[in-house]
């Protein structure tokens, strides 16, 4: 199980986002309560209430990124091509984030808007490693359809639809042409769930694309709100078909469940891909990290199940700190996957083992 090639050369993909700063500080359950929002998920606050939450918690970290920047620095780290688009404000936070994008190779082709400040996010890390996200609008919410050419599809093999992408008919009507240059070029669509609140927010619109969709990867929960299939037999079955047959619907449709792994349909098969086995302390960042390392083995002509192994290592480094910044140890982690046989790395442990 696991050793299908999907793809035997190297894709690149054009990843869309919100460039965001993260401010992530540890919290109690009582501010997560005090402000009347729900636990774990993305928030959209008034300046009054990020103002509020300086003074309730002590930022830790300081991260540039946004989910769909997350899934682009994964796919380059491990070494895909990808490009970043996104709008930033002219500021300070925008030279960080454009470094950090540079740092890890991403090519970025985001564009800064005078007089504009970058949008930012309280990520608040309850004592369960859960993470809560209030989002303060910048300039990556003022994207409208014609900032971006649909002809730059010739240059990419894949356009990745991001959850967040419909937060309002200017960026709806942006995602949906992008989908159709894709298409109509003959290049694929990926569709990252991101959030249940895209889920219940932009599923109308969301959905639509999913099906259409090459690759599809989000949790659980996710799917089971947007298609409405409370059974995951049912569930897994039903992307057990979509993948079956010489054309499928999907390429494959990954399906992560925190603590007990993941689940990937592709061929008309299932492959499961262990959890990760290391002490969780913020878990920012994970799905799109998860995704993005995952792509990259599939869309680079590696099997499924080393593709597995690489979102593993990925978000176990990034799951045992706070920040989203990757370690330096985890560059031989992803070399020694590279280098041995799949039977020889203990992907729950993240490395190698003798048979």
């Amino acid at each position: 199980m696991g050793d299908a090639v999907l793809e035997n050369r190297s894709n690149s993909v054009l990843f869309v986002g919100h460039p965001l700063i993260n401010l992530l500080a540890r919290a109690d359950y009582s501010v997560i309560e005090r402000l009347g929002v729900a636990k774990g998920e993305s928030n959209l606050v008034t300046r009054d209430t990020f103002d509020e939450l300086e003074k309730l918690v002590n930022v830790e970290n300081m991260s540039p990124g946004c989910s769909s920047s997350n899934s682009a620095i994964a796919y380059s780290y491990l070494g895909g091509k990808t490009s970043y688009y996104g709008l930033m404000g002219d500021d300070d936070e925008a030279t960080a984030f454009g470094d950090m994008l540079a740092t890890y190779g991403v090519d970025n082709i985001a564009i800064r808007v005078p007089g504009q400040r970058t949008s930012q996010v309280y990520c608040l890390v309850t004592p369960d490693a859960d993470r809560t996200m209030y989002v303060l609008f910048g300039a990556s919410h003022t994207m409208k359809p014609s900032d971006l050419d649909e002809n730059i599809m010739e240059r990419f093999d894949y356009y990745a639809v991001n959850g967040f992408m419909f937060a309002d008919e200017d960026q709806v009507a942006l995602t949906n042409k992008m989908v159709e240059s894709a298409l109509s070029r003959g290049k694929g669509v990926i569709t990252l769930f991101a959030n249940s609140f895209c889920i219940r927010r932009n599923g109308k619109y969301l959905k639509p694309i999913a099906d259409v969709s090459a690759y599809i990867s989000g949790n659980l929960e996710e799917y089971t709100e947007l298609y409405e299939i409370y059974s995951r037999e049912e569930l897994f079955s039903m992307f057990e078909e979509r993948t079956s047959g010489s054309t499928p619907q999907h390429k494959a449709v990954v399906i992560t469940m925190g603590s007990e792994g993941a689940m990937v349909m592709c061929q008309g098969t299932r492959v499961y891909v262990p959890p990760c086995n290391v002490e969780v302390v913020d878990t920012t960042g994970a799905g799109d990290f998860f995704a993005g390392s995952f792509l990259y083995g599939v869309l680079n002509g590696w099997n499924v199940r080393k593709a597995g192994q690489f979102a593993v290592a990925m978000v176990s480094d990034i799951i045992s700190h706070m920040g989203l910044t990757i370690s330096k140890d985890t560059r031989a982690v992803i070399d020694a996957i590279k280098n041995a046989d799949p039977d020889e790395i203990d992907c729950k442990n993240c490395r190698l083992i003798r048979l």
